[in-house]
């Protein structure tokens, strides 16, 4: 079965109070993926009446100067957009980011978008991890290490494998649940039977996995618009 981002994303979105919501977020420059996700997110604040501002910097900007300018900004919600380019300290910018404005959990205990998406993809179509062996892929600070650690605050069985893991394919074939962020194109091409695959990736070959796969998100319309529709759940969280 598909996990249907797109319409359960409209459900949570169509649920907010969003009244007096405003989302800045911070680019810092050109990275087309980086250009793409903010202009979603732009979309998706349009769509539902919550102000958005951009802040758009040029890749050479200094540290101090950036970090300048984010302290002067203010806004329900504040958004780094990674990665930041190299000449900047990203650990340093994000922890510019009060626990009130921090929409990511990135720096907070506030819970990430990322958890979020796959909590409401459990409880909408009635998925339970009880008992599962639960693969994450990926370590990284968007997906793989929030997803972590949710796991194991819930106290759930699961493994987690990254670039230096030599050979995944007997982890995929074991694990009752994989949930993938590792950005890696087509990383994951078999599957054990009846498996729940919630890729974040591009990691997933969706074709060659989706009918041994009980649930699954597809490539377009799964975990993209959960992940903003999150992102603006947490937003309106913050204001109340």
């Amino acid at each position: 079965m598909i996990l249907d981002g797109k319409k359960l994303a409209d459900k949570i979105l169509s649920n907010l109070r969003i009244s007096q919501l405003k989302l800045a977020v911070i680019l810092v420059g050109d990275n087309p993926s980086s250009k793409l996700y903010v202009s979603k997110k732009k979309q998706a604040c349009e769509k539902y009446g919550i102000e958005f501002e951009l802040f758009k910097f040029d890749s050479n900007i200094n540290q101090e100067d950036l970090e300048k300018k984010i302290k002067s900004i203010d806004a329900t919600g504040i958004v780094i957009q990674l990665p930041l380019p190299n000449n900047i300290d990203t650990e340093r910018i994000l922890n510019l980011i009060s626990a009130n404005k921090d929409v990511e959990g990135f720096v907070s205990d506030n819970k990430s978008p990322i958890v979020c998406v796959v909590e409401e993809f459990l409880k909408e179509y009635d998925i339970s991890l009880d008992n599962k062996k639960i693969l994450v892929v990926g370590k990284g600070r968007l997906v793989g290490n929030p997803i972590a650690k949710w796991l194991e605050s819930k106290g759930l069985d699961y493994t987690i494998v990254d670039q230096s893991t030599k050979d995944i394919s007997q982890e995929l074939l074991k694990a009752d649940v994989i949930i993938s962020g590792a950005g890696k194109k087509n990383l994951i091409q078999n599957i054990k039977n009846k498996a729940v695959v919630i890729d974040f990736g591009p990691d997933v070959n969706f074709e060659k996995v989706k009918d041994k796969a009980s649930y699954i998100t597809p490539p377009v319309g799964g975990t993209g618009p959960m992940t903003i529709a999150c992102l603006l759940k947490n937003l309106s969280e913050l204001k109340n």
